[in-house]
């Protein structure tokens, strides 16, 4: 009548389990590969927020400070390299949907003011949350990466 073969219904079982295994390791790493992109962005775009809230600060001032002004982007360009790093190990399909989205991101248009409207600048608020320098004991913003001050890393 009907004769079962164990050892291929063992064999295809374990063929089964090890596709299953790969499929969802892949699926892993393609969701931690995305999470660590996204926060390296979240890294970057609050390095450049930084960098432009230091840069508008002292030229409010009237100050200069090179050496603190270079900190940032160095900054910048660590999580810029950690970003190239991080697409590098993405598999051709994940970095084309990445850069799509980057792209869709980039070409949104702004909504751009009325000719007749008149545009009011709202002050610039902190988050609430702020710290203190260990070096000059100065307030800074509580994710600074450095001192607005004295430039200390913090």
């Amino acid at each position: 009548m009907f004769e079962l073969d164990i050892e291929m219904l063992k064999e295809q079982g374990l063929q089964l389990v090890d596709s299953a295994k790969k499929t969802a390791q892949d699926l892993a790493d393609r969701g931690k590969n995305k999470l660590d992109l996204l926060n390296q962005q979240a890294r970057l775009s609050k390095a450049q927020r930084q960098l432009g809230a230091l840069v508008y600060s002292l030229h409010k001032a009237g100050e200069e400070n090179p050496a603190l002004v270079e900190k940032y982007i160095d900054a910048v360009a660590e999580v810029e390299k950690a970003i190239e790093e991080i697409k590098a190990n993405m598999t051709d399909d994940e970095r084309a949907e990445v850069e799509a989205q980057e792209t869709a991101e980039n070409t949104e248009p702004e909504a751009a003011p009325a000719e007749d409207e008149d545009i009011v600048e709202e002050p610039i608020q902190l988050r609430g949350e702020t710290k203190t320098c260990p070096v000059c004991k100065a307030e800074v913003d509580g994710d600074a990466l450095f001192c607005n001050h004295c430039g200390a890393q913090l």
